[in-house]
């Protein structure tokens, strides 16, 4: 079996991807965040009350690298801090409403890649197409 139309249809898939999350991230202002910094968005996203040293713990990293990346999500406006009420030393880091918004990124290009299928397939290529993916 030839494999270069499995790889064809494998980069038009990640080619789609890319797009739609170049696409999205243009329309919400967000196209000069890099792909780790995505990822901390998700990770403190994930968690409530999370202070950096914790953020560095859960992705095995310095706390001084966790720091400047947040210092610069915060400039960026997607994160802020709070200050703990009760140990005023303690840093809380969360998402604003911005970087909640970015967070649906991955979720929003999937959706778009959705609509495009549902757009260009009839209803039994849907089928058959999702029963081809399943196999996998």
């Amino acid at each position: 079996m030839d494999r270069e139309p499995i790889y064809e249809v494998i980069r038009k898939f990640s080619r789609l991807g890319r797009e739609c999350n170049h696409e999205i991230s243009e329309k919400l202002g967000v196209s000069e965040l890099q792909v780790n910094q995505l990822y901390y968005l998700k990770m403190i996203d994930r968690t409530v009350d999370i202070t950096c040293g914790e953020l560095a713990e859960e992705l095995n990293v310095t706390k001084p690298s966790v720091t400047g990346i947040v210092n610069k999500l915060i400039d960026l406006g997607v994160v802020e801090k709070s200050r703990c009420t009760k140990d005023r030393r303690i840093h809380y880091i969360k998402l604003t409403e911005k970087g909640r918004n970015i967070n649906r990124l991955e979720y929003l290009s999937h959706q778009r890649v959705v609509d495009m299928i549902l757009k260009v397939l009839t209803e039994e290529e849907i089928h058959t197409f999702i029963r081809l993916i399943k196999k996998l």
